[in-house]
């Protein structure tokens, strides 16, 4: 994975760099340095992200809720 679909791959998941890091429990340097290329991404690392990436690129996001409030959503 290149850093450029890894970047696209954080957006499909709505995830910044930071929300990774946080996951994974690791360096955020480490994730900005996946993200610019200059480390490469690790292949478990490429084939988790790239899973969930499809799947929400696949499946989008439910219509509908666009700017619903809590007192529609209890009828």
């Amino acid at each position: 994975m290149d850093h450029i679909r890894f970047t696209e791959c954080l957006a499909y998941l709505f995830w910044s760099q930071e929300t990774l890091a946080d996951i994974l429990e690791c360096d955020r340097y480490l994730v900005r340095a996946w993200a610019e290329g200059t480390r490469p991404v690790p292949a478990c690392i490429a084939a988790w992200i790239e899973t969930l990436a499809l799947v929400h690129e696949v499946t989008g996001i439910p219509d509908g809720y666009k700017g619903k409030q809590l007192c529609e959503c209890m009828h």
